[in-house]
């Protein structure tokens, strides 16, 4: 579901600080903001030097300003806020964003793709300068395909010039949450300069009995080698200690078939619950610029994370007059995962026949390696909840001890690309690439003793390749019209009922589209048509019960012939000097195998409307903004009934979500800003099929300093 409002950008459309220092940056000065499209913009997460208008696919940013504006503070948040993009939760700990029809899994940070496994992070959003969303397969640079979208993570950096800012916020549900945020020079002209940004928050939530804390660091030095050469180097953490967590659902019926209507609030959770996630990132980049128009970037990352988490579910269905029918279930597990990431490119403009093209010649590779220990059964444990309206958590623990025995899965790609922009003409450009990628994957199996038993989930895909095709035409100043092709290869996580890693996914990604830009490139139009099939797309496999591997998943089968196709419209920055909008239109069909009931509840259609006005006169300190999403009748088949054993199909309606924000500048230090998300607090189901309630109500108060 698409929902949650700020001023955000549509396809092809960004809102972006135009100032060079930290010092002259100022989250809250409207007027310091530009709308994309200008030659100086270019998307990191490219390569090439593209600017939006040049990349012939569509293209979101949500900028620092934006997200201090509307006080995003974690991933959740920044999608909520892209045009195109749709939230879904299986529980209160795994979210999960589509794009097109497709979830989306190719997530990046700095340019390098992240793990998307059990002990990857919703990093927070202080550690961020800006989050980048190329809707369409990307496979060329990231070395995976999907048609969905890539979401890349740019990191706050240093700046020549001291700058800091401490800000505190209150929030619904006792959220308290800090940030301090300091960048300072190491060396008198700032040669050498150094970032640190920590931020803390504890909250609980509309749910009964979850509450969580993180801290979230971020510690970078870059120094200057020379005029032409830049190194950094930087440490990451997050830790996140959620309790009460729910895993699953809450149930959408009740025992004699009508709708339970439980509350909002309702956990099936007890206190002792927990999922705790914790990561850290090492990770250098080096850049050297030979020239004006040739530059060499490499860059490389080891990010440990460890999980833990204890937590039930429940099965069953409430009796309307005594709240008894729901049984809980246990579940426990953990892991730890390690994934060392490199990756080398060279980049430059050169002349031929007359005329400037560019090139892009990069490798990068990765290796994940992931340690599951075994953990004695908890299948045996159940808990009769005695009143589903008036549940209060209470429940005993389950024992439970490692065994001895673990899984160690190491999976590793490597693949090198090179990519050409070539300008035909005046107004015409092609990009062409190709990319060769290597995959392989396995897991060891050690008894209670340590001992090595077999090796399973065994797969290797060699020289895989993946073409892009890309072209631009510009009409004029203002109009240019594009298509871009390329294949899709992506490598699957998920597992059979054997415990196997299933195939990776093949197919193709097409979009044709149009950008325009107006005002001096002020205002910008994107419109966009897509088209996806996908083969040995992972489907639930509903021969095998929920739950059913060892380490608490779900068993999948691959299906071919999944197809998707839409349009995408968006127009977005400003009207005037003080006034932004920033407007969108998704339309999204996907045709897919009757047995795929994860991914069938999102809209075909919604609509995204937000806008913001800073004030001049007696009003100048004001900026004010809100706006709407709406989304389209949502669908979900064989959702679990009490008198239908293969389930039945159950329809969200169409819902609107309301959001207002403002921020009053007392001065050019001080500030306070206060935002409301679901306004008007609509209940509405995040999940049909992973039956889960949507945020009501959130209001968060935050005042901040600024140097």
């Amino acid at each position: 579901m698409t929902f949650g409002l700020a001023p955000v950008v549509g396809a092809a459309e960004d809102v972006k600080d135009s100032s060079t220092s930290r010092k002259n940056k100022s989250p809250e000065r409207i007027e310091e903001m530009r709308v994309n499209g200008e030659a100086t913009k270019t998307v990191a997460s490219m390569r090439l030097p593209f600017t939006v208008r040049e990349l012939p696919q569509s293209v979101s940013e949500i900028s620092r300003e934006m997200i201090e504006l509307a006080s995003m503070t974690d991933m959740d948040d920044i999608m909520m806020n892209v045009t195109g993009i749709n939230v879904s939760l299986y529980d209160s700990q795994r979210p999960l964003y589509f794009s097109r029809g497709f979830q989306i899994t190719d997530f990046q940070v700095d340019g390098i793709p992240t793990y998307s496994g059990s002990t990857n992070q919703e990093y927070d959003t202080a550690l961020y300068e800006r989050v980048e969303v190329i809707r369409g397969a990307n496979g060329l640079l990231s070395g995976v395909g999907t048609p969905s979208a890539t979401v890349n993570q740019v990191r706050k950096r240093p700046d020549k010039e001291f700058g800091a800012s401490v800000s505190g916020s209150l929030g619904s549900w006792d959220r308290q949450r800090g940030v301090v945020d300091v960048s300072t020079p190491l060396s008198a002209e700032g040669g050498l300069r150094s970032r640190v940004v920590v931020a803390y928050q504890d909250a609980d939530s509309f749910r009964d009995r979850y509450r969580e804390d993180k801290t979230a660091v971020l510690a970078v030095v870059e120094g200057d080698i020379g005029e032409n050469t830049t190194l950094a180097v930087g440490y990451q953490n997050q830790d996140n200690n959620p309790e009460g967590t729910i895993w699953g659902t809450i149930p959408i019926f009740a025992a004699d078939g009508s709708v339970a209507q439980l509350p909002v609030s309702t956990s099936l959770a007890p206190s002792w619950t927990q999922w705790q996630r914790e990561s850290s990132t090492l990770f250098a980049d080096l850049e050297h610029r030979f020239n004006e128009d040739w530059k060499l970037r490499a860059a490389v990352s080891r990010t440990e994370g460890e999980v833990f988490s204890l937590r039930v579910y429940a099965t069953g269905f409430p009796d309307l007059n005594t709240g008894e029918g729901l049984t809980l279930l246990a579940g426990v597990g953990a892991g730890e995962d390690t994934r060392d990431s490199l990756d080398v490119y060279l980049t430059g403009n050169y002349t031929l026949f007359g005329r400037n093209h560019t090139l892009v010649l990069g490798a990068n590779s990765y290796e994940i390696e992931s340690v599951t220990p075994g953990y004695t059964s908890v299948a045996s444990w159940s808990y009769q909840v005695p009143d589903a309206w008036n549940y209060d958590g209470s429940a005993p623990m389950p024992t439970y001890s490692r065994t001895g025995s673990f899984r160690i899965a190491n999976t590793e790609q490597f693949g090198v690309y090179v990519a050409n922009r070539f300008s035909l003409t005046d107004s015409f450009s092609a990009i062409i690439g190709v990319r060769v990628t290597s995959w392989e994957t396995g897991t060891d199996n050690f008894d209670t003793a340590g001992s090595f038993v077999n090796t399973t989930g065994s797969f290797e895909v060699d020289n895989e390749l993946t073409p892009y095709v890309g072209l631009v035409y510009d009409i004029n100043q203002t109009y240019s019209l594009y298509a871009s092709y390329t294949d899709i290869f992506n490598p699957q996580n998920y597992k059979d009922k054997d415990n196997n890693l299933l195939e990776p996914v093949l197919g193709s990604n097409a979009e044709v589209g149009l950008k325009a830009e107006y005002f001096d490139g002020k205002l910008t139009m994107s419109t966009a048509l897509f088209k996806t099939k996908q083969d040995n797309y992972a489907v639930r496999d509903m021969t095998q019960p929920d739950n059913s591997l060892p380490d608490g998943s779900s068993a999948y089968v691959g299906v071919d012939g999944t197809e998707s196709e839409g349009v995408e419209f968006s127009v977005s920055g400003y009207i005037t000097d003080q006034w932004s909008i920033n407007a969108g239109y998704t339309y999204v069909d996907t045709k897919r195998h009757g047995n795929d009931r994860i991914w069938t509840n999102l809209p075909e259609h919604s609509v995204q409307l937000s806008t913001h006005y800073d004030f001049a006169g007696v009003l100048e300190p004001l900026i004010l903004g809100g706006g709407f999403n709406w989304a389209g009748e949502i669908v979900g088949y064989g959702v679990s009934h009490p008198l239908e054993e293969d389930g039945v199909t159950f329809k969200q309606g169409s819902y609107t979500l309301a959001n207002l924000y403002a921020t009053w500048r007392f001065d050019d230090s001080w500030s306070a800003s206060l935002s409301a998300t679901n306004l008007f607090d609509k209940t509405y189901w995040a999940n049909i099929d992973y039956a889960n309630y949507g945020e009501p109500r959130n209001v968060s108060f935050t005042v901040k300093w600024k140097y």
